[in-house]
């Protein structure tokens, strides 16, 4: 017989798809791709030839690193679903690829500087504000273009209102949660000043000591100062007084990537006097 039903043993099958036995065994542990038969007695799994199909599908798509999970979920759907599956694979990878070409750009940053911290920490007063400001959640991995994207909408819901906009603009960002959800407020002063806006909040932001930082260069390797000033915080003995802030001082929109200007800013209490 030469028929799809034809069954052929564990060994023969994963020669025939280019599969080990290991990797058979373990696709049907996980009920990925299940033997057609096993025999009671010896164990032996046996394959119809009607499934290489679906063997050979699980290879590839396992070596194309798409999970075992999403695998089972292709092989069980209709082709329209697959297709959208496979392009959820498309969008995921992307993201990954993307935050491993911005892991290799920081760390290619860190060997041209010679050291691991390459900021100079300072201290400053920063005076009380008043300004407008809008809030998203976001996440690490899209903090910097999530940020940049509510920077343009608080600039043009301002300007809606007939001011102008004070520059720097800036923002507050607050450590992430335990769900990697980061809370981020963009602010910015306002011409004439307001203590309220339609749309808009309206708040004041306290004055207080704050160590900084000058980061140059991509907002996507921004995070690297962050370490600094948490470093130099500990180090000096001050705790956080608040969340960091990220104060834009040119326009991304005519600037090179490499120019680009971004103080770092952490509010802190100082440390607290010995008691004599």
């Amino acid at each position: 017989m030469s028929g799809p039903d034809v069954l052929m043993p564990i060994g023969r099958f994963a020669k025939t798809c280019r599969l080990s036995i290991k990797a058979l065994r373990h696709y049907d542990e996980v009920g990925i791709l299940k033997p057609a038969l096993v025999d009671v007695s010896s164990g032996y799994r046996y394959y119809a030839r009607r499934q290489a199909r679906d063997a050979v599908v699980v290879s590839l798509l396992r070596s194309l690193g798409v999970p075992l999970a999403t695998i089972g979920t292709i092989l069980e759907s209709a082709p329209d679903r697959q297709q959208t599956l496979l392009a959820g694979e498309a969008s995921r990878l992307e993201d990954e690829l993307r935050e491993r070409t911005e892991s290799l750009h920081a760390i290619q940053r860190l060997l041209r500087e010679g050291t691991l911290l390459p900021y100079v920490v300072a201290v400053r007063q920063e005076p009380a504000l008043t300004v407008a400001l809008r809030t998203t959640i976001t996440t690490p991995d899209r903090l910097a273009g999530d940020t940049l994207q509510l920077v343009s909408e608080l600039l043009d819901a301002i300007r809606a209102t007939g001011r102008r906009v004070v520059r720097p603009v800036m923002s507050l960002i607050d450590e992430p949660d335990a769900g990697e959800r980061v809370p981020v407020r963009v602010c910015a002063r306002l011409d004439p000043p307001a203590d309220a806006l339609p749309g808009l909040d309206v708040v004041a932001l306290p004055a207080g000591p704050v160590a900084w930082v000058l980061h140059r260069g991509p907002y996507e390797e921004v995070h690297i100062a962050y370490h600094a000033l948490h470093a130099w915080m500990l180090e000096h003995g001050h705790e956080p007084a608040g969340p960091i802030r990220e104060i834009y001082k040119n326009d991304p929109a005519s600037t090179a990537t490499q120019d680009l200007e971004t103080e770092v800013l952490l509010p802190i209490r100082e440390p607290a006097a010995p008691e004599s």
